[in-house]
């Protein structure tokens, strides 16, 4: 059985909208489908750094509808967990590669994604926290057990009503955990 002692805060990070640029179609964001238009957000590096230099682990947790839809090789997402593992400082990338039609039990708002974390990495629930852009990773943060923070970047329908915390960039996500971190 773990203790606290045997186990690590985390913070769970939506990829697309959080750490990658989405493509902008219609008021909502889309994940990349090739390694040419995969790019970091300006401040992805930077706010990564300081989550790990604080001995939080980093793990992506990501839904990527796009392989069972048929539209991203299991190749090309490969390509890009690679790229994220070798050049950012993350733990992990969890991917969920079913749609919503599926009704799997990894994909957000279900958090099978970061309980799936939980084992493979002795994580500590109550002091950690998930990032992201949408209601769903909201929801799966709350459903976790986890603190939430919400990055509003303006899409149609994502409000992150239920979020503890909201803000505009990862940076300023990084900010409000580390600022918030003992108070719970």
């Amino acid at each position: 059985m773990l203790t606290n002692f045997d186990s690590f805060p985390a913070v769970f990070f939506d990829r697309d909208g959080v750490i990658t640029v989405p493509i902008s179609l219609n008021g909502k964001g889309y994940a990349p489908r090739d390694l040419k238009n995969f790019q970091y957000y300006e401040d992805a590096r930077s706010a990564l750094l300081r989550t790990r230099e604080q001995g939080f682990l980093n793990i992506v947790v990501s839904n990527q509808p796009d392989i069972a839809n048929g539209l991203l090789s299991d190749r090309s997402l490969s390509k890009m967990n690679s790229k994220m593992l070798s050049e950012l400082a993350l733990d992990d990338v969890i991917i969920c590669p079913h749609n919503s039609k599926q009704n799997c039990i990894c994909r957000k708002p279900k958090p099978g994604m970061i309980l799936e974390a939980c084992k493979k990495h002795a994580i500590d629930l109550p002091t950690s926290w998930i990032v992201g852009d949408r209601n769903s990773d909201i929801e799966a943060g709350t459903n976790a057990g986890i603190h939430t923070v919400f990055i509003d970047r303006m899409w149609n329908e994502e409000t992150g009503i239920n979020a503890d915390f909201k803000c505009n960039s990862i940076n300023e996500a990084v900010d409000v955990i580390l600022k918030n971190r003992f108070k719970f």
